[in-house]
């Protein structure tokens, strides 16, 4: 392949890193923008060393922005989650952390026209789940300004807040918010254990397991602590996407190249020690959960999975519900414990007969990091 360039930007947003490129600068032919697009990165190769990927699920993400022609959105995003160590790109889930730098990005980009200086706010049709996504952040002379003093969990330094409102979540990927119709089920798996879970569509598609049936406590954080629990809840994982038709019925599904569908684990509020050590009591929180993403341990909480945690929180009979405090289950926000500290999320549900997800509205920061040219 001939060296060529291809404007790109990397961003943090939230506690994940991606790439940022416009729609117009890439192939229209899938494949060859794949090809393009794997090479930015560097994969496949574990240490992602000849592109800029970071090499780890939080640091390899892909964000495709463009002007939009859709009546209520200002922009088009498509989110990508690049395998490390094979030559796939997943489009199927969306990154609620990477979310949050794709308003500042079309602003910074001139995607979208702002007032010199205020509260910017972007709309964000996002394409993997069919939802729409309404970011508000602060601008100075036109642009972005990072600066600020709002901290988030598992980010050092402070930065401006990006509020999120999330809207028509539900069922972004199956068609239904609760994909079994149910909202506890039963999996067996082979060696004749069984695990209740819960099944949402909202955020992403998740599989939530009662963390005190795998035998975890809830305060760890990290891998090695739940790596003895690390075949039975890809099983459990496996299962349910098989279950539901995400995969064929041969194929061989890995958590590196099959994103879908998260699973998380939850537990009773517990006393525990963040991975910086700072110690976390029983009653700041509503609820312990540990999300993995490709096959590892996150090391804070996906975004798109809090949205799936916080509305399953406020339905009853959910695995979720079985573990949420009496105050996560009133509406408002919810305190989700993970290991890098608390994140809070809130869920509107309508529990009617159908359940319906009203809004879901969270808090992150994003800086850019760079913009430029990358050699391909």
């Amino acid at each position: 392949m001939a060296l060529c360039t291809i404007p790109c930007a990397i961003y943090r947003g939230g506690t994940s890193k991606g790439i940022m490129v416009r729609g117009r600068d890439l192939p229209a032919d899938p494949t060859e923008r794949d090809r393009i697009l794997l090479r930015l990165f560097g994969s496949p190769d574990p240490r992602q060393i000849d592109g800029l990927g970071g090499a780890t699920p939080t640091t390899s993400k892909l964000a495709i922005v463009e002007a939009s022609s859709r009546l209520d959105a200002d922009v088009d995003y498509t989110f990508g989650q690049v395998s490390i160590d094979e030559p796939y790109i997943d489009y199927r889930p969306n990154c609620g952390n990477i979310s949050s730098a794709v308003g500042p990005f079309a602003v910074n980009s001139g995607l979208v026209d702002v007032q010199r200086d205020g509260i910017a706010t972007v709309r964000i049709y996002n394409t993997n789940t069919d939802a729409l996504i309404v970011a508000h952040f602060a601008v100075k002379d036109g642009r972005f300004a990072p600066g600020g003093d709002t901290s988030i969990a598992g980010v050092p330094g402070t930065g401006s807040p990006i509020y999120l409102d999330f809207f028509r979540i539900g069922g972004g990927v199956s068609g239904s918010l609760l994909p079994t119709g149910r909202r506890v089920d039963e999996v067996v798996i082979k060696d004749g254990r069984r695990f209740r879970v819960t099944v949402i569509d909202a955020g992403n598609l998740t599989v939530l397991m009662d963390a005190e049936e795998l035998g975890l406590l809830g305060s760890e954080v990290r891998e090695v602590d739940m790596k003895h629990a690390w075949p039975t809840i890809e099983w459990v994982r496996q299962q349910v996407g098989r279950m539901l038709g995400l995969y064929d019925e041969h194929e061989i599904v890995n958590p590196t190249t099959h994103a879908l569908p998260k699973i998380a684990l939850v537990h009773t509020p517990v006393a525990y020690q963040t991975t910086s050590g700072s110690a976390v009591e029983a009653c700041a929180y509503d609820i312990s959960a540990r999300v993995l993403t490709m096959g590892r341990l996150h090391p804070t909480y996906a975004v798109t999975g809090a949205i799936a945690l916080a509305v399953a929180c406020k339905l009853p009979g959910t695995v979720a519900h079985d573990h949420v405090s009496e105050l996560g289950k009133a509406p408002g926000m919810i305190r989700i414990g993970h290991p890098a500290g608390i994140l809070e999320v809130g869920a509107e549900v309508e529990d009617d007969t159908v359940p319906r997800v009203t809004k879901v509205t969270l808090m992150r920061t994003a800086r850019p990091l760079i913009a430029g040219m990358a050699w391909i």
